[in-house]
Order: C-alpha cells, then sequence, then structure tokens
C-alpha cells in the first residue's frame, strides 16, 4: 500500500505539500490498481501521521515536505520513502512515477539532503519527541 498526503478529495487531486498536516492520505493499492481515502488521524503532528500510516499496513509514502522525526519512526518501521519534489502532483503520476523509479528513495545515508520540514525556521515545530 502506497501511501499520498493530499489536502482535498475531489476531481483533480493532487498531492499535498504537506505530511503531518494533510488532513487525507490517499492509499494506493498496488495489486487491485485502487485508491481509497482515509482520514489523517495523526494530523498536526509528523509522527503520530506515520504511525498511523503504519497501522494501516502502509509500506512506501512520498512527500514533499518531511522532517526527520517522522522520517526516522517510518524508517524504523520499514515504510519506504520518497521524495517527489516541492510542487503538487497528480496521483496517476507519482504513481507512474514510482514504477518508473523516477523518485529519490530517501534513506539514512541521504536524508539530511532531502529532509525539509518546510517551516520557517526549516526545523521542525511539531513538539513531538524526535525519538
Amino acid at each position: 500500500m502506497i501511501a499520498i498526503p493530499v489536502d482535498k478529495t475531489n476531481f483533480g487531486i493532487k498531492s499535498s505539500t504537506l505530511f503531518g498536516n494533510a488532513p487525507t492520505f490517499a492509499l494506493y493499492n498496488k495489486n487491485e490498481k485502487t485508491f481509497i481515502f482515509k482520514e489523517n488521524s495523526g494530523y498536526g503532528n509528523g509522527i503520530k501521521t506515520a504511525k498511523t500510516l503504519r497501522s494501516w499496513g502502509v509500506n512506501s509514502v512520498v512527500y514533499s515536505f518531511l522532517g526527520d522525526g517522522p522520517f526516522n519512526s517510518m524508517h524504523k518501521d520499514g515504510i519506504d520513502v520518497f521524495y517527489i519534489g516541492k510542487e503538487p502532483i497528480g496521483l496517476a503520476e507519482i504513481i507512474n512515477g514510482l514504477n518508473e523509479n523516477a523518485y529519490i528513495k530517501v534513506d539514512a545515508a541521504n536524508s539530511a539532503s532531502y529532509l525539509d520540514p518546510g517551516t520557517a525556521t526549516g526545523s521542525c515545530e511539531c513538539e513531538c519527541s524526535h525519538e
């Protein structure tokens, strides 16, 4: 299952640039080639959002802005994390890009280059514990 943060679930859906503050996630089932949409019960907190994705059985997630706390949580839980750039992208384009290995898989070795919480200070402001 692939998780894509989204701001709304109507026609022309694109990815959200937010992660922990995305109200909804589009979950793509690769076997059935279908999407379902789930409300982000961790809304407002990146680590709680990461734990929510794990509870849904997500094994891959894409993002535009992501802090080190949520990244480390997902990485520890075995969820693959892919950087898709700073601009919103259509859901079909994201799935095609993942199938073509067009996005950067972020890991411990390259995370310093690709993590950015998207805040004015460049630091996480979620007030969560960064285990």
